[in-house]
């Protein structure tokens, strides 16, 4: 990188092989072709999501899946599988879900701020148990989770925690090879059997197929989020049985992926290839316990199909799915698969019942925690989901709620999360590259300024150019 400039430089020749000058120290790089496509002012921009003056790098405020190390676990707590006995496992499970059942008792000691005083020792060991996890996070993040929300939670934790069993007291398994003993009496047998209908007492399931449902804001990513939590500091005090694949979160948009810090169902499950698997695209799935799926009403009855088939040639050809654990979350009220038949909408009568076929636990979360500091709006929003929004309600959302209505302006910043609703995505690409441009303004020096930029930017240019044979129009923005 040149000393005084935050660009790096890069060329790229069309088809002919002429030489391409270099771009001009002087030409525009503010992207305005694109801005100025829109209809929209500068008083319809804001910097969304972050301050002017704020990096984009900046994770101070990530998701529960992003903040956690093993550093934020007592290291004491941690024990090798190898000095592990099935039996003891068995133990260490009893011990997690040791504790309040009912909902009234979770959260009635949330003021205690000693961790170790919530968890449930055994063998020497600190269990994390499933309500010490909820009030933890409650206490630590603000997220409380309300009685829906903690019955899906309890139900992904104890049929995590159940596969772990299941798999320990196989003999063909890999969790049974690393321990030092498999069952071998009687009691370890009868101890067995009375953890595993206690844990589907629970809710745990052999094979989990949840569909996880709500109105935007319900709280299904929270349930999910304070789940993997659990099975994260579960599986660090067992030792050694966790990776990035063990609770995989997708999602069948980018977005959502995003959101979710994990993949898109496509690519994952490699939905998309028309190439046999190999060990190595196996290799991921070999780890999965629990599968995330995020904004499933995008996806088509076809693709749930290809999914079918495809975690079938991960593991189990003769289980739906391939037998894996998988939470479907999502909102059917929300938008449908593009340019999909009545035929192949997963919920359409019309569709081949895969999807109906194979759910078997469905939990609808009804609270408004996205609107708790406007409940009023929340509450319309609920009716506008339910399609049953009051004629009065929709005129004072358009005298109030409609920026350029009444004298109603944004203001210059906002703080937490901000979000737009746009017709195209040309409306989409004009309000993200003026943000930007407003946060590069602020943060950076002038391109032929001599200031350093700041180290956690790179900018790089490339001149491309449209061939002779494709006549395309390549926007000056991309030089």
């Amino acid at each position: 990188m040149h000393q005084h400039s935050s660009y790096l430089h890069y060329q790229q020749s069309n088809d002919d092989d002429e030489d391409i000058d270099e771009i001009a120290l002087n030409q525009e790089r503010g992207q305005n072709e694109i801005i100025n496509r829109t209809a929209f002012g500068n008083s319809h921009h804001l910097t969304a999501r972050m301050t002017s003056k704020r990096s984009v790098f900046d994770q101070s405020s990530s998701n529960t899946t992003s903040n956690l190390s093993p550093e934020d676990l007592n290291p004491s707590n941690k024990t090798s599988l190898r000095d592990k006995t099935f039996s003891i496992l068995m133990k260490l499970v009893q011990g997690s879900i040791f504790g309040a059942v009912h909902y009234d008792n979770v959260y009635n000691e949330l003021d205690n701020e000693n961790d170790e005083d919530e968890t449930n020792i055994v063998h020497g060991t600190n269990v994390p148990t499933l309500s010490s996890i909820a009030r933890k996070v409650a206490r630590n993040e603000g997220k409380q989770l309300d009685e829906k929300q903690y019955i899906a939670y309890e139900v992904i934790c104890c049929t995590f925690l159940l596969d772990l069993i299941n798999e320990g007291g196989d003999n063909n398994s890999n969790l049974y090879a690393r321990l030092q003993q498999a069952i071998s009496t009687d009691n370890d047998d009868c101890s067995m059997k009375e953890l595993i209908k206690e844990l589907k007492i629970r809710g745990a399931h052999d094979q989990l197929l949840m569909f996880l449902t709500g109105p935007a804001g319900a709280g299904k990513s929270v349930a999910t989020k304070v789940a993997w939590r659990f099975c994260f500091e579960f599986c660090y005090t067992v030792g050694e049985l966790w990776s990035d694949s063990t609770f995989l979160f997708t999602a069948y948009t980018g977005c959502a992926a995003m959101a979710v810090g994990g993949f898109t169902i496509c690519k994952a499950a490699f939905l998309l290839s028309k190439k046999s698997l190999s060990e190595q695209d196996k290799r991921m799935w070999q780890e999965v316990r629990i599968l995330m799926i995020d904004e499933i009403s995008f996806m088509s009855d076809k693709q749930l199909h290809d999914l079918d088939r495809r975690l079938k040639e991960m593991r189990d050809k003769n289980k739906p799915f391939g037998g894996y654990s998988i939470i479907f979350a999502g909102d059917f009220r929300q938008l449908q698969p593009v340019g999909a038949k009545d035929n192949n909408l997963l919920f359409s009568r019309e569709s081949s019942n895969l999807w109906e076929n194979s759910i078997n636990v469905i939990i609808i979360l009804d609270n408004e925690h996205r609107f708790k500091d406007d409940p009023r709006y929340g509450k319309w929003m609920k009716k506008m989901w339910e399609n049953d929004l009051a004629q009065k309600v929709r005129k004072i959302i358009n005298e109030t709620r409609v920026v350029g209505k009444n004298g109603l302006t944004l203001p210059p910043d906002l703080s937490g999360h901000t979000s737009y609703a746009t017709p195209t995505n040309q409306e989409r690409d004009g309000i993200a590259a003026l943000n930007f441009r407003k946060h590069v303004l602020a943060t950076h020096p002038p391109f032929q300024g001599t200031q350093m930029p700041p180290e956690h930017m790179i900018v790089i240019e490339a001149d491309i150019q449209s061939t002779k044979k494709v006549k395309k129009r390549v926007d000056n923005v991309l030089r």
